[in-house]
């Protein structure tokens, strides 16, 4: 019992965690911009491929250009708040606004029932047979979820090694630390604004795909990503990339110790319950508000 919860908890949810924790983290570490449309890209991440893998489109194929949509998306949405970045209450409003106005566009066009989106990968057994999960030492591991893990491990991998051997990322990394003396060094905040948004869109667009095949795809389900990415973020000080990876991983185990053991309605109700207690006992959170790597 405590190894499938350590899987599902530490292996696959945090990691999935840490995706959408990262993208959140990013944009506001670098444009200061609390960004409550986060989880709709989550969310369109998944419909987008959807439409794609519609059209008869591959699903490897959809998903990438689910990923570019997105990231436009997220440039547009970026546009969108330019104006008011600075001013923290009307962004809060304007995002949250964006993100219900664009539930109402799915319901317009996709309507109100959920959508499937088949298994990334074709594995059967030996008997031809689809193969859904695989057992390693009496502990089940499903295909699609372990899928979802290997791509979120990519992506972090990725992302740390943008941030921390680019010029670009490491553009994004001094804005955040300190705006106006990226600015003395020829450094442009508003380029390392759209990075930053680009990025932290197409995380969260890819946290949706690989999810996207074992939870359901409609309109309600950008919220709940939404509430775990900011309170992921809280908790790992906001500002903080590295700080919202522990977190993630932190508040995944907790949530898969409440589901399993005492009850899955009670999943949620522990992961904010966490952060409270810990907030309490560390109020900047677990690494402040340094965004470093």
């Amino acid at each position: 019992m405590f190894s499938q919860i350590l899987i599902q908890g530490i292996l696959i949810n945090g990691s999935i965690y840490a995706l959408l924790a990262l993208g959140f983290a990013l944009i506001f570490g670098a444009a200061r911009v609390v960004n409550l449309y986060h989880g709709t890209f989550y969310m369109l991440g998944a419909y987008f491929t959807y439409s794609f893998y519609s059209l008869s489109i591959p699903l490897g194929i959809a998903a990438i250009l689910s990923l570019i949509c997105v990231g436009a998306l997220g440039l547009v949405v970026f546009k969108i708040i330019e104006p008011i970045r600075k001013q923290g209450v009307a962004v809060l409003i304007v995002t949250i606004g964006l993100a219900f106005f664009t539930q109402e566009l799915i319901h317009i066009f996709y309507g109100t029932g959920t959508k499937n989106i088949p298994s990334f990968l074709n594995m059967k057994d030996t008997m031809g047979l689809p193969m859904t999960s695989i057992t390693i030492s009496g502990v089940v591991l499903p295909v699609d979820r372990l899928f979802a893990f290997g791509v979120a491990v990519v992506l972090i991998f990725l992302l740390w090694i943008f941030v921390d051997k680019t010029k670009a990322g490491k553009g994004v990394m001094a804005v955040a630390q300190d705006e106006e003396a990226a600015m003395t060094v020829g450094i442009n905040p508003r380029v390392v604004n759209i990075i930053a948004i680009a990025f932290s869109a197409m995380l969260a667009g890819a946290a949706g795909i690989v999810r996207a095949p074992f939870l359901p795809v409609n309109s309600h389900m950008w919220l709940d990503p939404l509430i775990k990415a900011f309170a992921i973020v809280i908790l790992g000080g906001l500002g903080s990339v590295w700080g919202s990876v522990i977190a993630a991983f932190i508040l995944a185990f907790a949530e898969a110790m409440a589901s399993n053991l005492i009850s899955p309605s009670l999943g949620s109700v522990v992961f904010l319950l966490v952060v409270l207690i810990m907030l309490v006992v560390k109020p900047k959170g677990i690494m402040g508000k340094t965004l470093r790597f």
